[in-house]
């Protein structure tokens, strides 16, 4: 027997309650678990896996070694995003290398939602409900902060970004080549990216950094629904602001212009691609200790394929060895 309006929305606002529950539980159980000490392990991992906060990157690496060492140890996180329709998983891992250099890895799994239903409700296509994306990092600390005897002078991180979207291939197949055409015509794309970040210490009680960068891509929907090739290739800025409001908690703000590089298709009554908007998102990261920290935040991420995403809400644990 089809669901009723009214109990498609009592399932709805169950899930709404579970996804809430899990949340407000972990972050009571982790601010049980310890109090922050001198060395807070900041900066957090983005869902690409750099260090930064959730969808920027900052030109701090993360987790440097110990003076006199080569290798710092290694970072990991886990991370969640619940939207209205779509849901996101990230898992990461970041090396840092001569505190200089950092090396990182991310995979990615992008959940459609009901995109799948209403694709084969418009065209008879039956396709997958979710999408993979490998991040492969690396990145290099040109310039330390304060250098050159100015103690203006930002930190300035430039990073190579290799990236390969999992079932995108088998997705065009299904759709009859419609992605192919729609302009998501590779599976695989290369991005640069040039980040500055200087921390402010006499502007507020405690310290508040700031970041801003580019980012040159051909990358659809940060490469989640692949890539539109070089001719298609953008460069877009995107930035962030981190105030320390206590010595274990931080607030951050950050926003990401996007390209729109996928051809929107309205078809069979659905609004299947809808035009790919920027990103922003607010955050608090609570310092557990020396090793972990976790953070929470709200998310706009405007248009994902048929849905609006502008009601999104994130969780991430981030542990240093």
């Amino acid at each position: 027997m089809p669901a009723t309006p009214h109990s498609k929305e009592k399932i709805m606002s169950l899930k709404m309650v579970k996804k809430t529950k899990f949340i407000v539980g972990l972050l009571t159980l982790v601010a049980l678990c310890g109090t922050a000490q001198a060395d807070p392990p900041l900066p957090l991992h983005n869902i690409e896996g750099n260090s930064g906060v959730f969808i920027t990157s900052t030109a701090y690496l993360a987790n440097p070694p110990e003076k006199g060492e080569t290798f710092g140890k290694p970072s990991f996180s886990t991370s969640a995003v619940f939207g209205k329709e779509k849901d996101l998983e990230s898992f990461a891992v970041t090396e840092n290398i001569l505190g200089k250099f950092e090396i990182g890895y991310a995979y990615e799994r992008l959940g459609l939602g009901d995109w799948a239903s209403d694709v084969k409700a418009a065209t008879g296509y039956k396709v997958n409900n979710h999408l993979g994306m490998h991040n492969f990092n690396l990145r290099a600390m040109v310039v330390e902060e304060g250098s050159y005897d100015c103690s203006w002078m930002p930190a300035i991180t430039l990073g190579t970004h290799f990236k390969w979207t999992e079932g995108l291939n088998s997705l065009d197949d299904d759709l009859n080549g419609t992605m192919d055409t729609l302009g998501a015509d590779h599976s695989r794309g290369v991005e640069f990216t040039a980040v500055a970040s200087k921390t402010i210490t006499d502007l507020l009680p405690r310290p508040v950094i700031l970041s801003a960068g580019i980012r040159n891509s051909d990358a659809i929907h940060t490469g989640l629904v692949g890539f539109a090739g070089d001719d298609e290739r953008h460069t877009t800025f995107e930035g962030s602001i981190i105030a320390f409001l206590t010595d274990k908690l931080a607030f951050a703000a950050e926003y990401r212009q996007k390209a729109d590089e996928l051809a929107q298709l309205n078809t069979g009554g659905k609004h299947l691609n809808k035009a790919e908007n920027d990103w922003w998102t607010l955050c608090l990261a609570y310092v557990v200790n020396d090793n972990m920290t976790i953070s929470g935040g709200y998310a706009n991420l405007g248009n994902v394929f048929n849905h609006q995403e502008d009601n999104v809400w994130a969780l991430q644990l981030k542990y240093e060895f």
